[in-house]
């Protein structure tokens, strides 16, 4: 059932080009390499620790290609970017700046891609775009002999376009989880992937099959459950919070496994949803109409009301108590709370269908949702206002949570931990690059 489901989605994809998959859905652009009025700063250079405080000032607060160029400027500079102090500097700089929740730039992309090779992917990010940890997980899915389908694992810096293969893997397991660790300089010290397997019944274990950066190898695991469970079918994969991967699971909410600290547990945990959600709706369309992620350091709940006669149209709960499983209401808007200052989706906030897309990065007042009637990309902030966010070019009917990835945060490119087995090597991209379909993760 999975492949056949991301099968079609491979092929509603082959419809799109790039532009239309990679549509950013903010409206801030990527400050450019002039430093503007916001940018200006007072420097005492009586009170400068060293020569280079003030080149570090001034470096930190330029786009990160900019940076890496003025390496060519002098053998002095090359040194200074190259230190390790400097990156944690520039991050730290880049968060911290007063602008930073509204002017970092960020992407929303489409999970399920057609291309040819890696590389062709890794062209349409930009240098200055991508996710948290500064790895990617890919996916590429081929036919073996015998009709026996293989998946190829891909774990790359789109930054740099350095990337390892981590071989062929039998396809009885889905929906990956991808998470990493980093030090005290924000590097990649190891990374791990986690798949799942698919069972049409409920059953009372978890099973499993982890790949890790620090042996090199993939080990099955089955874990015991504290009840039945059903993985869902369309779950999208899992969500990270805090290190911990969660996947949807039916009637219960998400079983959660932790990669790097559960790995003596012969059990895994279940977490419910909110107790007061529209548990009808969510049965009836299979989970469409909500939205459960992390965000800045929050696990949170969102609920869209598909009928558009219901007391309520948007909720939002979070996660008080991660240990005891708490949620707490936030808020529950009806339609007549609802404003906008675009006219014509005015007219349409009492009838309109929105799916929940994604939470804001940076800004926990801001949802993101697919306006089916107007075929847009709207936000949603706890003010009761709506504002189209963008206009998509390409056909997004199947646009929803479950097949977009944010891509996000602004950051030094990461190096890629090489496993310690032997075979795998890192490859660039001027070697021979493989060809299949090929699906971000995380």
């Amino acid at each position: 059932m999975e492949e056949e489901e991301e099968e079609e989605h491979a092929n509603s994809t082959n419809r799109f080009d790039a532009d239309h998959i990679l549509t950013p859905i903010h409206n801030q652009v990527i400050v450019p390499p002039i430093l503007g009025l916001d940018d200006t700063f007072t420097y005492d250079i009586h009170d400068a620790p060293d020569s280079d405080s003030l080149l570090y000032e001034i470096l930190s607060r330029l786009p990160l290609k900019s940076v890496f160029q003025f390496k060519c400027v002098s053998k002095h500079w090359l040194t200074l970017i190259s230190q390790r102090s400097f990156s944690p500097f520039y991050i730290a700089r880049m968060l911290t700046a007063s602008t930073a929740s509204s002017s970092l730039p960020f992407r929303i992309l489409y999970r399920y891609i057609f291309e040819p090779d890696i590389q062709h992917v890794l062209d349409r990010f930009s240098p200055e775009s991508y996710n948290s940890s500064g790895l990617l997980l890919f996916r590429e899915q081929e036919k073996a002999v015998r009709f026996k389908v293989l998946a190829v694992y891909y774990v790359c810096d789109p930054v740099s376009r350095h990337w390892v293969s981590l071989g062929r893997r039998a396809r009885t397991f889905f929906l990956e989880g991808f998470v990493s660790r980093v030090n005290e300089n924000n590097a990649v010290t190891s990374y791990k992937i986690v798949r799942v397997e698919m069972r049409k019944s409920s059953f009372n274990y978890f099973n499993l099959d982890m790949y890790s950066s620090e042996t090199g190898k993939w080990v099955e695991r089955s874990l015991l459950c504290p009840n039945p469970i059903t993985l869902v079918k369309r779950g999208g994969g899992p969500i990270s919070f805090n290190g911990i991967l969660h996947w949807f699971v039916y009637n219960h909410g998400m079983v959660a496994f932790d990669p790097y600290e559960d790995l003596k547990s012969k059990s895994c945990r279940l977490i419910s949803f909110p107790a007061d959600r529209d548990v009808q709706s969510e049965v009836m369309h299979d989970g469409l109409y909500r939205l459960c992620d992390g965000c800045q350091g929050r696990l949170r709940f969102f609920e869209v009301a598909p009928d558009p006669y219901s007391r309520y149209c948007f909720s939002m709960w979070d996660m008080k108590d991660y240990e005891k499983g708490e949620w707490c209401s936030e808020f529950k808007v009806t339609r007549s709370d609802l404003s906008s200052s675009d006219p014509e989706l005015k007219s349409w906030l009492g009838k309109a269908t929105f799916l929940p897309l994604s939470f804001h990065p940076f800004d926990l007042d801001i949802v993101y949702l697919r306006c089916v009637e107007l075929a847009c990309v709207v936000s949603y902030s706890i003010l009761r206002r709506l504002d189209v966010a963008c206009q998509p070019t390409g056909v997004v009917d199947d646009l929803s949570w479950r097949v977009v990835v944010p891509f996000v945060i602004t950051r030094w490119p990461t190096s890629v931990p090489i496993p310690r087995v032997p075979k795998k090597k890192v490859v660039t991209p001027k070697d021979e690059t493989p060809t299949g379909r090929l699906t971000f993760m995380f």
